[in-house]
């Protein structure tokens, strides 16, 4: 049975909303949830089983609203394709805050969901998790926060964490081992630095420098001459910047190339996509760095697809609610196949992973996520692929 609805009451959580950065999914969020290590409920694999999506509507927002129907679109074509589970789909507004989260959860539950996707935010995840949570139900957020993550809660969101490993295992594998840091000042920016930091030491790599900046033109421009020296003068032949294309990306690589920092020298490695947009690719002081980014044989295949479907482009977040119908298939489908509860924590981290719309990606104990991104590097004003995703998790040395 194919079945997508979009639940009325739901829609009364207008009233709910507030201000939120929509381009920042892991913003404001509070502290980690007890980590619980077990599901409290029991489900019938062979047996339509209702399935929950939270997403940001309701709020009258217009930017919320696209996110969220992108996220129900894309969803629509992961239920499409399964065959051997059958869900009931059913759409709760979120208004992208925490009671709203609190709200849809609430319905949800009461109306019989056996696991809930969603909500984006990491704040609407903050509130549905405690529902959840006492009614046994698994949530796998679409959130980029790990701080959310934890329990009852599976974030799909790509973290800082999982870029920059990836960003310091292709910079190693070109001799590249000796690391800088530079990163807009707050909490986004420490996030950022913590884990591009952490990975050069777990990878075994040289941590030589690290460089803070306020993010405006005084700022950055009061920071980078001296901070082009300190990198040179350090011997960090690696300069990962954090930050990203709507941010100081563009004039802190300027004003560090500006200072010395020549690219014969030191390579720049991006842990945010610069190919969304072109004024980046297209900047002098980028060409010849490398970033993350999901791999194109993937992502291309799921954005024709979703025009196709819309006649539109999907938002670049659409992809994560994708994911998470794909994954409840296939837990469903191989708790069919092979009896168990679809929704065990054990399946739920089996090593193996999904495969998902930007490639294959596994979920961690700790709530986190691992996924296998492409390396893209900056050459002529255009952006090529470097490194393909890696096809299993085997070959990540993890």
């Amino acid at each position: 049975m194919l079945s997508t609805r979009i639940s009325r009451r739901g829609l009364g959580l207008r009233a709910l909303a507030g201000a939120a950065a929509l381009a920042v999914i892991s913003a404001c969020a509070p502290t980690k949830p007890i980590a619980s290590g077990e599901t409290g409920i029991s489900v019938d694999p062979n047996q339509t089983v209702k399935v929950a999506l939270l997403a940001p509507l309701g709020s009258g927002d217009p930017g919320k609203e696209r996110i969220g129907t992108n996220l129900v679109n894309a969803a629509k074509l992961a239920q499409a394709d399964l065959t051997n589970a059958s869900i009931d789909l059913v759409v709760y507004p979120d208004s992208g805050t925490s009671a709203g989260g609190a709200a849809a959860a609430r319905q949800a539950v009461d109306e019989g969901a056996k696991i809930i996707i969603g909500p984006l935010f990491s704040t609407a995840t903050a509130g549905a998790e405690p529902v959840a949570r006492a009614a046994g139900i698994t949530v796998l957020s679409l959130s980029n926060n790990p701080d959310v993550a934890g329990g009852n809660v599976y974030i799909l969101g790509n973290t800082f964490a999982n870029s920059a490993d990836q960003i310091v295992a292709f910079a190693q594998s070109r001799g590249l081992n000796s690391f800088g840091v530079v990163y807009p000042s707050g909490i986004e920016g420490e996030a950022a630095r913590a884990a591009a930091e952490a990975a050069v030491q777990r990878r075994g790599g040289l941590l030589v420098a690290s460089q803070a900046y306020d993010l405006s033109v005084e700022g950055i421009n009061s920071v980078a001459p001296a901070a082009a020296g300190r990198l040179q003068s350090a011997g960090a032949n690696a300069i990962i910047l954090t930050d990203g294309p709507t941010g100081g990306l563009g004039l802190i690589a300027k004003g560090l190339r500006d200072g010395g920092l020549s690219q014969d020298y030191a390579q720049f490695l991006g842990m945010q996509r610069w190919d969304v947009s072109a004024e980046a690719v297209g900047d002098p002081a980028l060409q010849g760095g490398a970033f993350v980014a999901p791999d194109p044989s993937y992502a291309g295949a799921f954005v024709g697809r979703y025009q196709n479907t819309y006649g539109e482009a999907p938002h670049e977040l659409a992809s994560l609610a994708f994911d998470g119908v794909a994954a409840v298939g296939a837990l469903i489908s191989e708790a069919r196949s092979s009896g168990g509860e679809p929704f065990d924590p054990g399946r739920i981290t089996q090593s193996s992973g999904f495969a998902g719309a930007s490639g294959p990606f596994r979920l961690l104990p700790d709530g986190t996520i691992q996924r296998n991104l492409a390396i893209m590097t900056v050459q002529n004003g255009t952006a090529s692929l470097a490194q393909g995703a890696a096809r299993s998790f085997d070959s990540l040395g993890n």
